[in-house]
């Protein structure tokens, strides 16, 4: 999927297929390991909330905004940054994207193989999936009714969640994370659970997501983000900073 994806990306110069492609393999890997898992019947079904209705909800979002007329900003300055060589590191990056597809499937198969009863821990984990999808459903709405508004056309958006952080939705996406060691308590593998929201802070903090994100920002917007930086929150949510003088 991710080599027709490329295919796709070379034939319409436009790689934000990447992330459609992204967030539904996700969701059918979580459909596969519900069918092909052993473990007790909650934590098979938990299977279809986590990861599998929490990244349709990412890829309808996706699919949603997907606009082959303009190409993500993220996507087209590596385009241009990378010249001659842009199809070959293309391909790269999208098998990349494959194996972190089935990096981060792999809790999915433990807690669907997981065979403990229904516990506390599992009632926990349930609340923690639920205040992280509140976070990024809000979190997505707030940024795209900004949008929306063209008043608001080059600005930066400092509403609602927005105000106490500057990626609420990569933050919520990362408190989600917390749920499968949560859920899978008293499981041989859960040591290994714990390892995985670690491995997602790095990714958004400094691989995939937020850096991509900021330079974009600053090339888009300017002074106006820079200034958005000084006084809001990288990635945690908390009270707004005192702007410097």
């Amino acid at each position: 999927m991710q080599v027709l994806a490329w295919l796709w990306q070379k034939k319409h110069q436009h790689a934000d297929i990447a992330d459609v492609v992204w967030s539904g393999m996700i969701v059918v890997n979580g459909i596969v390991i519900f069918t092909l898992a052993t473990g007790d019947i909650f934590h098979r079904a938990i299977i279809l909330l986590i990861p599998v209705a929490w990244y349709l909800r990412l890829f309808w979002h996706l699919v949603e905004r997907y606009d082959l007329s303009k190409e993500d900003g993220r996507y087209a300055y590596l385009r241009s940054y990378w010249d001659k060589n842009t199809q070959a590191n293309f391909l790269m990056f999208f098998i990349g994207q494959g194996l972190i597809i089935s990096l981060f499937s792999f809790p999915a198969w433990v807690l669907a193989n997981n065979i403990d009863d229904f516990g506390l821990w599992d009632l926990v984990g349930l609340f923690v999936v639920g205040i992280s999808y509140l976070g990024v459903w809000l979190s997505d709405r707030q940024l795209r009714l900004f949008k929306k508004n063209k008043t608001n056309k080059g600005k930066v958006c400092d509403v609602g969640l927005w105000k106490y952080s500057r990626h609420p939705n990569y933050f919520f996406e990362w408190t989600h994370w917390f749920a499968y060691p949560l859920l899978t308590i008293g499981n041989e593998l859960q040591w290994l659970m714990w390892i995985y929201p670690m491995i997602m802070l790095v990714f958004l903090l400094k691989l995939t997501g937020i850096p991509f994100n900021e330079q974009q920002n600053l090339r888009s917007k300017g002074d106006a983000y820079r200034d958005y930086q000084e006084h809001t929150n990288k990635f945690f949510i908390g009270p707004r900073k005192t702007k410097h003088s």
